[in-house]
């Protein structure tokens, strides 16, 4: 259960919330669906593949998490690039993050690669493939729809 639980929580973590005043990037602000195929070394069991809804605009081209997730963790470095958004995060726990994603207008694809000490097990690595796809207009409350 332990394990699980850092698993989940390692996987909410690097999905962590950025903003940039970058306005050229190539991003269809909106109601975004993201797809998140995860893989973990070392871990017998296969994780479950997870789908959240975000509105992303030009100042929020990550998604944003929980924010009792995102107290624990702090971005680095981050930096963009034409369309590419990249960055590395640090959370408490000797957990450690970078990822980069890139816009194509009203898709995006991206990968995470997350380390982190797990009690009884070591380093381990995570690998998160990413996939983003615009499905609709943000509610004028752009927070009710963050999932």
């Amino acid at each position: 259960m332990m394990r699980k639980r850092m698993i989940q929580w390692a996987a909410i973590a690097v999905l962590g919330s950025f903003t940039t005043a970058q306005a050229d990037i190539n991003v269809a602000e909106g109601l975004w669906e993201i797809s998140n195929h995860i893989e973990m070394s070392g871990l017998p069991v296969k994780i479950p593949d997870t789908k959240i809804t975000q509105c992303i605009d030009k100042t929020r081209i990550i998604p944003k998490t929980d924010e009792k997730i995102n107290k624990y963790c702090k971005v680095i470095d981050q930096k963009i690039d034409g369309d590419t958004v990249s960055w590395k995060m640090e959370c408490k726990n000797n957990m450690h993050s970078e990822g980069s994603v890139t816009y194509h207008g009203e898709t995006f694809e991206g990968t995470i690669t997350t380390t982190m000490e797990v009690p009884n097990m070591g380093t381990m690595t995570m690998k998160i493939n990413a996939t983003g796809k615009r499905i609709g207009e943000c509610k004028k409350d752009k927070e009710s729809e963050d999932k």
